[in-house]
C-alpha cells in the first residue's frame, strides 16, 4: 500500500503501469546486450576461422620456404662440384700449355740462358709475360730452388703444427704425401683430437705430387682455387701459398693492401675486412680484435670459428717491412693461431 502511495505520488501513473513499463525496459535492455554479445561472439568465430586460415597459409609456406632451401642448398653443392671439377680443368689445361712450352724451349735450346755457372736454373729469371706489359721483363721464381721436398708447408693449409703431425706419421716428404690417400690423412689428423679434425685435406696429396713432380706453374694455379686447402673457394686472384712463401724467402715486398699476407687470412676473410673499412696492413694493424671478432660474427657461423688475435700483430710487422720477423712470427703460429 505505501508503494503505490508513493508510486501514485511521484508520476501520477497506476502501480501496474509503472511496473508493466519497468519490465519491458528490461526486456529491451536483455535483448539489447544478447545482440551485443551475438555480434561479438559472431566477429569472435569469424577471427578464430581467419587465423585458422592465416595459420594453414604459414605452414604451407613454411613448408614451401624448406622445400626451397633444400633445393637451394642443393644447388650450391651442385655448383660447388662444378666449379671444383671447372678449376681443376683449367689447371691441368694451365699445367699442360706450360708443360708444353718447357719442352718447346728446350728443344729450341732456350733454357740455356737460364742456368747459373753450375748448370742449375737461377732462383730467379726474367721473361715476357703479362705482368710485364710490352715486352717488359717480369719476374719468375724457381720454387724448385727455393724450397727442400721436406718443406709441407708449401701444401696450402698445413702449417707448422700440421707439418710436424705429418712428419711424425711417416708423411717427411712431398712424395710420401702424394701418395698418400684422404682417407688416410684424415685417420692422422682424427688421431690428434677435434682442433685439428675440422682441417680438410682432400687437396693435400694433388698438391704434394704437382709440388713433387716439379709442376710448379700447376701447383700455382691450382692453389689460386683453394682458400685454406678447401677446394673451389679461392679467387683465382689472390697469390697462391708457393707465391707467398717464395716472396717472403726472396724478400719481396707484398701489396700493403692485400690482407692475406696475415697467416689465417684468405680472400673471403678479407674482402669482410675490407668491406667494413680494413684496407690495409696499418688499418688491421690498429684495429681491435673485438672490432675484428665483430665483423667476422656478423657474416655468419662459418666465420666465427676464425681466431683474429694475432691478425694486427702480424699486420703491424707487414706495416713497418718486418718481414723477416714477420715469417719468424708465422713459422710459431698454426693456421694463424698462437699454439700457446
Amino acid at each position: 500500500m505505501f508503494n503505490d502511495i508513493l508510486l501514485l505520488a511521484l508520476f501520477g501513473l497506476p502501480c501496474w503501469l509503472l511496473w508493466g513499463l519497468g519490465s519491458l525496459l528490461a526486456f529491451l535492455l536483455g535483448w539489447w546486450l544478447n545482440s551485443l554479445l551475438s555480434g561479438y561472439r559472431k566477429k569472435m568465430v569469424e577471427a578464430e576461422k581467419a587465423r585458422d586460415a592465416e595459420h594453414a597459409r604459414y605452414i604451407n609456406l613454411e613448408k614451401d620456404y624448406k622445400s626451397l632451401q633444400y633445393k637451394l642448398e642443393q644447388s650450391e653443392a651442385d655448383t660447388k662440384k662444378v666449379r671444383g671439377l671447372l678449376n681443376k680443368c683449367e689447371a691441368d689445361r694451365i699445367g699442360l700449355l706450360a708443360k708444353i712450352e718447357r719442352d718447346n724451349n728446350e728443344a729450341s735450346g732456350g733454357d740455356a740462358d737460364n742456368k747459373n755457372a753450375d748448370g742449375d736454373a737461377g732462383l730467379v729469371t726474367s721473361s715476357t709475360g703479362p705482368d710485364g706489359g710490352d715486352g717488359a721483363k717480369a719476374a719468375v721464381i724457381n720454387y724448385g730452388g727455393l724450397f727442400k721436398d721436406d718443406n709441407l708447408q708449401i701444401i696450402e693449409g698445413v702449417g707448422p703444427k700440421i707439418e710436424t703431425i705429418l712428419k711424425d706419421a711417416g708423411y717427411g716428404t712431398w712424395a710420401a704425401v702424394g701418395a698418400a690417400s684422404e682417407e688416410d690423412l684424415r685417420k692422422v689428423l682424427d688421431a690428434q683430437g677435434p682442433k685439428y679434425r675440422i682441417h680438410n685435406p682432400a687437396s693435400w696429396p694433388e698438391q704434394a705430387r704437382l709440388a713433387a713432380a716439379g709442376e710448379w706453374d700447376k701447383l700455382v694455379t691450382f692453389q689460386k682455387f683453394l682458400d685454406g686447402g678447401r677446394g673451389d673457394e679461392g679467387d683465382f686472384d689472390s697469390p697462391s701459398k708457393v707465391e707467398k712463401l717464395g716472396m717472403k724467402i726472396l724478400g719481396f715486398k707484398n701489396d700493403p693492401n692485400d690482407l692475406k699476407i696475415v697467416e689465417g687470412i684468405g680472400p673471403k676473410i678479407e674482402g669482410l675486412l675490407k668491406d667494413a673499412g680494413i684496407n690495409t696492413w696499418s688499418d688491421l694493424a690498429t684495429a681491435s680484435v673485438d672490432k675484428i671478432k665483430e665483423v667476422l660474427a656478423a657474416a655468419g657461423d662459418r666465420y666465427r670459428l676464425a681466431t683474429p688475435d694475432t691478425w694486427p700483430k702480424q699486420a703491424g710487422l707487414a706495416a713497418e717491412g718486418k718481414f723477416s720477423e714477420l715469417q719468424e712470427y708465422q713459422d710459431f703460429l698454426d693456421g694463424g693461431k698462437d699454439p700457446s
